[in-house]
């Protein structure tokens, strides 16, 4: 597939499985929250648990959200999305990643988590004012 087709079946909610990451040793599930120009943001994993530091970290177990496994049938069991720390990628990158095989489209954020996410991300300290009027508007 093109990458110009590749760059326009990505949105926001978009939710990816990718073997891509250096500092990651197994795929993972993440989510783009936000396109800007020529950039992705989110990139909010999805987790099987919260992973204990969070909890001594309010702001950021604040921002845990649980998706259910009857709601997302590429689940294996109910698990998080961590929206507390914003990862920006060029869309090439992520496109390129794709065609290479090694990031594909898993499904979409149902709408009511998405809403969910997103007021959150606005609403939280986590991310500059900048980052929010770039990435969750």
């Amino acid at each position: 597939m093109p990458l110009v087709l590749l760059n326009q079946t990505i949105e926001r909610g978009t939710i990816l499985l990718s073997d891509s990451f250096t500092d990651i040793d197994h795929a993972k599930f993440f989510v783009i929250m936000g396109v800007f120009e020529d950039r992705f943001a989110g990139f909010f994993f999805i987790n099987s648990r919260i992973h204990p530091i969070i909890f001594s970290k309010p702001a950021q177990l604040e921002m845990q959200f649980l998706l259910r496994k009857d709601e997302y049938d590429f689940l294996r069991y109910d698990s998080y999305l961590g929206a507390n720390e914003i990862i920006v990628r060029e869309v090439s990158i992520l496109s390129q990643s794709m065609k290479d095989g090694q990031t594909k489209i898993v499904g979409q954020l149902l709408e009511k988590d998405l809403e969910t996410v997103l007021e959150a991300c606005r609403n939280s300290d986590l991310f500059t004012p900048k980052e929010k009027r770039q990435f969750f508007y």
